[in-house]
């Protein structure tokens, strides 16, 4: 909201300037968003800055970030960075559009925020449950949603460089990507949905771009049920429970979490998420344990 009337008084309060030279005004004016947590050298700025002046229609650019901190769940998010937010993100810039341009670290056009279809939607309080989900779980990517459906552009720059202080804790860690999952299918799911319009508006999106996008999605959908399959051949490996044990094993604690999320406190369903997660750990210990003898035994080791 302050951004709106920050533009308001960039473009709109200047009753001295013609529409020609406003329009020249907020294609050459740039909003930096980032973190309170966030250190990046003034180089990354700079080449970020570059990619706007290149092209014109790049609405918004993001840096590279590197999350900092320590512990097991700081490891565990670089690997996830490098994974999910790296070589997607390139991969988006190659193929079509980053989907996400992350208000960590990002630069964003004036002209493409003033842009009447992206800063009116963007400011609109949520009236139903899926608006909750897309708009205030994930601004940054509902943000770059709206501009991508109005023909601008997200770029990535992998050389501009930005450190962010990650979640430290298990509960600051599952409530963010509690928050970033459901967002992130949203927002997807609504650019699927009006894929024709955006194919039509925006040159950088083709129906081969949505196709992989699409196939993304199907992907995401079927993991929890990949991951519970795999679950259940874990326990099957370890332990030689029957196929039908280890369903029911694993069946009833995913069903008991299902549960307490629509009923139970956070602090309980957090309390709950640790424990269980601290069970599926040891079971995947004892999968490894089980695998390496089972290599010993049945192979030439």
């Amino acid at each position: 909201m302050y951004m709106y009337y920050l533009l308001g008084y960039r473009l709109d309060a200047r009753k001295d300037i013609d529409k020609t030279r406003k329009n020249k005004i907020a294609n050459n004016t740039f909003v930096l968003a980032l973190d309170g947590d966030i250190n990046f050298q003034p180089s990354a700025v700079h080449l970020v800055v570059d990619l706007m002046k290149k092209n014109h229609k790049l609405g918004a650019a993001c840096g590279r970030i590197h999350p900092i901190g320590s512990g097991p769940v700081v490891w565990y998010q670089k690997f996830e960075y490098a994974v999910g937010h790296w070589l997607q993100k390139a991969t988006e810039h190659v193929f079509g559009c980053v989907l996400c341009s992350p208000g960590c670290f990002s630069l964003f056009r004036c002209s493409a925020l003033a842009d009447e279809n992206v800063m009116h939607r963007y400011t609109t309080k949520p009236e139903e449950a899926i608006h909750y989900v897309q708009y205030d779980q994930g601004e940054d990517r509902w943000l770059c949603t709206l501009m991508l459906q109005q023909g601008w552009r997200v770029e990535y720059s992998a050389a501009a460089d930005a450190f962010t202080h990650c979640p430290e804790g298990f509960n600051d860690f599952y409530i963010q990507r509690r928050r970033w999952g459901p967002s992130t299918m949203a927002n997807i799911y609504d650019l699927l949905q009006n894929s024709k319009r955006t194919v039509q508006k925006n040159d950088n999106i083709s129906s081969l771009y949505i196709l992989y996008q699409s196939a993304m999605m199907f992907g995401t959908i079927l993991s929890p049920g990949t991951i519970f399959l795999m679950l259940i051949g874990a326990m099957n490996t370890a332990f030689s429970l029957p196929n039908t044990y280890s369903f029911y094993i694993n069946f009833f604690p995913v069903l008991f979490f299902v549960i307490c999320c629509f009923t139970l406190k956070t602090e309980l369903q957090l309390l709950i998420a640790q424990i269980l997660s601290t069970f599926y750990a040891m079971l995947m210990l004892a999968v490894l344990v089980s695998t390496a003898i089972e290599i010993r035994e049945k192979t030439i080791f």
